[in-house]
């Protein structure tokens, strides 16, 4: 009973809060401080939980010591993020690390593991010696693959953001509608020779007619990965194959994804189809005869079983696993350095071989 009367009491304070931060999120629309970044207009309700945690009332720090075995917590978590969505007309939920925005597209807004909104209003451009000094050491890595016999691929794979802008909450607002990344590609396609390889702007046009993304997840559908795979082959050797020549099989009408999960909504934001690639429809006379060493991050393996159709041998690394010893035993003819926009700045930080 005891437990019953504290689970309700902790909806209480939740449903208090989440009231709490709609209304401050609806005032914040009619700000016109312009001293005020779009990113806070945006975010009111992050700003104010921030200062919250610098000065807890006596209500959060009661919660925080009852609730943290508390039988119910994440049910209770998930009520709060559906009020909200219903109290806000399904223009906010409460979660720190997803964006709601139009139609129920769901977009990753955490600043913990890269930084999607920043790069959407584009307001984090590079300086000239940082490009300078990036391109330099992937130059520098580009020929210790050549020492090796591998030729170096850098691939860029747009957030979901840059692709979808349209569906994107019209309380965030593009400073610049040309991303850092974008910015970056331009550079080292004017100031060295690397093989960079660019999948945003095949991924805005297809859009047009084909959904690339899912809704719920961070990540492209098969449908986004195959047109990836084919930019990258025509960078390589000239044979891509078209999206129209080939069959993908629908194995989910119903499919949740990661987005969802992040805020406990995979019964509500499941609209998603998902699809697999038809090998017998696979032009055999496109597929190349070279071994392909992938590193990179989650976008990689979503394209290894569409690459597998294109290349001799194909093998994928986290770049946090990658090991220069994997080229002795691998022996690939290719090696692509795979990272999605938010993470461009691995470009730089990230040493290969250290």
């Amino acid at each position: 009973m005891k437990e019953k009367v504290m689970m309700i009491i902790f909806c209480l304070v939740i449903f208090g809060i989440s009231i709490s931060t709609v209304f401050n999120q609806t005032l914040s629309l009619f700000k016109k401080d312009e001293k005020v970044s779009d990113v806070v207009k945006g975010h009111e309700i992050q700003k104010e939980k921030q200062n919250k945690n610098k000065d807890k009332s006596v209500v959060n720090s009661m919660v925080d010591s009852f609730t943290a075995n508390l039988t119910g917590k994440k049910e209770g978590a998930k009520a709060a993020v559906e009020v909200t969505k219903k109290t806000s007309n399904n223009t906010y939920i409460e979660s720190t690390q997803v964006l709601l925005g139009k139609e129920d597209w769901l977009f990753y807004k955490a600043t913990d593991d890269g930084d999607p909104i920043a790069d959407y209003q584009g307001i984090n451009h590079y300086d000239e010696d940082t490009m300078k000094a990036m391109a330099d050491k992937l130059v520098n890595e580009m020929n210790q693959f050549k020492n090796y016999g591998c030729d170096l691929y850098l691939l860029s794979i747009p957030n979901k953001a840059s692709v979808y802008p349209e569906y994107m909450p019209d309380t965030i607002q593009q400073e610049n509608t040309t991303s850092r990344t974008d910015q970056f590609i331009q550079y080292l396609k004017e100031n060295t020779h690397l093989n960079v390889v660019d999948a945003k702007p095949v991924l805005k046009k297809a859009k047009k007619k084909k959904q690339v993304y899912y809704k719920s997840d961070t990540h492209f559908n098969q449908l986004g990965a195959f047109l990836t795979v084919q930019t990258l082959k025509d960078k390589m050797d000239g044979k891509d194959e078209s999206i129209n020549k080939v069959k993908f099989d629908v194995t989910n009408e119903h499919y949740s994804g990661d987005l969802a999960s992040l805020c406990g909504m995979q019964d509500t934001f499941n609209e998603d189809k998902m699809y697999e690639l038809n090998s017998s429809s696979v032009d055999t006379k496109k597929k190349s005869d070279k071994r392909v060493l992938v590193i990179g991050d989650s976008f990689s393996e979503q394209m290894e079983s569409i690459m597998s159709q294109y290349f001799a041998e194909v093998r994928t690394v986290g770049v946090w696993s990658f090991d220069a010893s994997v080229l002795n035993e691998f022996h690939p003819d290719i090696v692509v350095w795979e990272n999605a926009e938010r993470y461009t700045d691995r470009y730089y930080w990230i040493s290969l071989f250290e």
